[in-house]
């Protein structure tokens, strides 16, 4: 008859017949007649029943096997680019490079379990437990079209290997399942079909990138996009248009088990696979794309770290923090043309954290019962924070309104002038952008001895950036394995700046220590983890507070990297009056001369004076009275032996 295969509407349909009949002509090769199988295999009058439905009856089987390759054929030939075959088995064929006959070798072995009424079948075709084996392909196909198709299967992940004592062959359960139009498994891979992404148009992006940005594929040359970026850089958005350009959608593996079948993920989806990479500082990786894997890959980089892909164009795309103007047009895209104000402006977010915090905010927008929005942003970006951080890094309780700073003028002069610096980072960037340099970071260190208020100052700095402050846990973040120090203090980095937090590094000297001559090993690697972190200070795009009480320890090359020093010297008699006053508060009987006397004559630091004033405290509400004199000289004297020293006398006659 001259009627031909119905249309590729159903291409899954049209590989299972095809699969069916490659079956039934393996088995009829060894010349036992088609009856005798009908007999005692009911379930192949279901086969020739769908051959019949999509037209191919009457025909011989060789003819109807003719009639169907050319029908999926004439389907899967695409014009240029990766996404333009048909149906998904076709872009996978395609993408592999397989023969028909080696797909319809993924297809057969994956047939039992969509029908396991086949079973007894295949296994009189050499099959074991009612599933496929070589020795089913190789009677089927031929042993030459056998082993490549197998190999390029088994390479790709479409096939899982024998399990011991096992001969039977199963297919990839969730790569069949994206083969029969199901969605990607959940904790395989992450998909978004290209309508979803956002169009190249719609994003916002820095100058350096925006020529790099193709209006349209380049056929025929497999490209790697590097996209660099510090976390929420926005590399996942660029990715997304990328994608979508291409009439793609876009695939990520959800973990390492994975990554080797995201190429046969791909494929079967029509998306470009995104590749997230977390290399050391200094380390430079080679990756080798998975099997079926489309001509554009994205790559998601740090700054730092290098990578290299076999057999494909590198496309390097750097993606900056953005700048004051750059944070405004995104503000004002993420709340919907809402103009922000200045305090959602200063916030110093990367575009997908300031993206990802806007759309949390506006979806519980009902949530805020009065708050403005700056302060419902900031309420995300501290759970943000808690998460990003949390084992590597502590949040400093918020400044009490009565902690006040009390500092010598010229301390309080720079305090000052740091807080001035911090604030207006955007306008001095833009106003001396050669003295200013590459990066827009502010990092200051805070020398002085024990109890000078080091820590104090550095929350009254977060306080008036209006900033979170976290101090870097050191005993979470150095570590003896060689390598793991550098990354985890990258992980603080890249969280501070993703959240705009101010970091605070207490006791640097641990990690800031002057570099030794290399004797051994251990000295080696002790200064590439100094080397490091000099170049990530001075890359930082946050600020930095570093304390010490031995600054001499500290390496000369970390000093000229700070951008303001401050000296926090032992208080003198007025500052020591003033720490006195605010410590012992209104509800105490010590007068005003005594006071001065104890100023003038006890020379402690702040943290001391603090001390003090606490035990005094504790003495007179276990007398239930206000704190007097009595109870102030006792926790004097005991401060002073706390310290190995005599306290002075504080006799009005002395």
């Amino acid at each position: 008859m001259n009627q031909a295969a119905s249309p590729p509407d159903d291409e899954l349909t049209l590989w299972r017949v095809r699969t069916q009949l490659i079956l039934l002509r393996g088995a009829l090769s060894q010349g036992e007649p088609l009856e005798s199988w009908l007999q005692r295999h009911p379930v192949l009058h279901t086969v020739l029943d769908d051959a019949a439905a999509i037209g191919l009856l009457d025909l011989t089987l060789e003819d109807g096997l003719a009639r169907l390759d050319q029908t999926l054929l004439a389907g899967a030939n695409p014009a240029p680019g990766p996404a333009h075959p048909t149906g998904a088995l076709s872009r996978l064929r395609h993408a592999l490079n397989l023969e028909l006959d080696g797909l319809s070798a993924w297809v057969a072995v994956a047939l039992p379990d969509d029908d396991p009424r086949l079973g007894p079948f295949i296994d009189e075709l050499h099959g074991q437990g009612g599933r496929v084996t070589r020795a089913t392909l190789v009677r089927c196909l031929g042993r030459l079209p056998c082993a490549a198709a197998l190999q390029t299967l088994l390479h790709a992940g479409l096939i899982l290997p024998p399990s011991a004592g096992q001969a039977g062959l199963s297919a990839h359960p969730a790569l069949w399942a994206l083969a029969c139009g199901l969605p990607a498994a959940p904790g395989t891979w992450v998909h978004q079909p290209a309508h979803t992404l956002r169009a190249r148009h719609d994003l916002i992006l820095p100058p350096n990138v925006e020529p790099w940005m193709p209006a349209a594929p380049t056929p025929g040359e497999p490209r790697a996009w590097v996209l660099r970026g510090p976390r929420g850089s926005g590399r996942h958005a660029v990715a997304g248009a990328l994608a979508r350009e291409r009439g793609m959608g876009l695939i990520e593996a959800c973990d390492a088990h994975s990554l080797p079948t995201l190429g046969a993920a791909a494929a079967l989806l029509g998306a470009m696979p995104v590749v997230s990479f977390e290399p050391a500082p200094g380390e430079r990786l080679q990756w080798v794309a998975p099997a079926g894997c489309p001509s554009d890959v994205a790559l998601r980089l740090p700054r730092h770290g290098g990578i290299g892909v076999e057999g494909r164009t590198l496309i390097t795309l750097e993606l900056p923090a953005p700048d004051a103007d750059e944070r405004r047009r995104h503000w004002r895209q993420a709340l919907h043309g809402r103009e922000p104000d200045a305090a959602l402006v200063n916030l110093r977010l990367p575009r997908g954290t300031l993206h990802r915090t806007a759309q949390a905010v506006t979806q519980t927008a009902h949530l805020l019962h009065g708050r403005d929005l700056a302060d419902a942003v900031q309420a995300q970006l501290d759970e943000a924070g808690r998460f990003a951080l949390d084992g590597i890094a502590h949040r400093m309780p918020p400044l009490h309104p009565n902690e006040s700073l009390a500092l010598q003028a010229d301390t309080q002069d720079e305090f000052d002038t740091l807080v001035s610096r911090c604030l207006h980072r955007d306008q001095l960037a833009a106003s001396l952008p050669a003295a200013f340099g590459h990066t827009q970071g502010v990092r200051a260190l805070f020398k002085g001895a024990s109890g000078t208020g080091k820590t104090l100052a550095a929350r009254h700095l977060a306080h008036a950036l209006g900033r979170p402050l976290y101090r870097v846990d050191l005993a979470a973040t150095v570590s003896k394995y060689i390598g793991e120090t550098e990354r985890n203090l990258e992980r603080v980095f890249e969280a501070a700046e993703s959240l705009d937090v101010v970091l605070l590094l207490d006791e640097g000297d641990a990690l800031m220590a002057g570099r030794t001559q290399v004797s051994n090993a251990t000295d080696r690697y002790a200064n590439l983890e100094t080397n490091y972190l000099l170049q990530r200070l001075e890359h930082h795009q946050g600020v930095l507070v570093v304390t010490t009480n031995a600054a001499e320890r500290i390496d000369g090359a970390f000093a000229r990297r700070m951008d303001v020093t401050l000296d926090f010297p032992l208080p003198d008699a007025l500052t020591r009056l003033a720490l006195w006053q605010t410590h012992l508060g209104d509800p105490c009987e010590v007068d005003d001369d005594a006071l001065e006397r104890i100023a003038l004559r006890c020379v402690l630091s702040g943290g001391q004076i603090r001390n003090a004033a606490l035990h005094a405290a504790l003495l007179a509400i276990e007398h239930a009275r206000r704190i007097g004199r009595h109870e102030l000289h006792r926790a004097l004297e005991r401060e002073y032996r706390k310290a190995g020293q005599q306290c002075p006398s504080l006799d009005e006659a002395d």
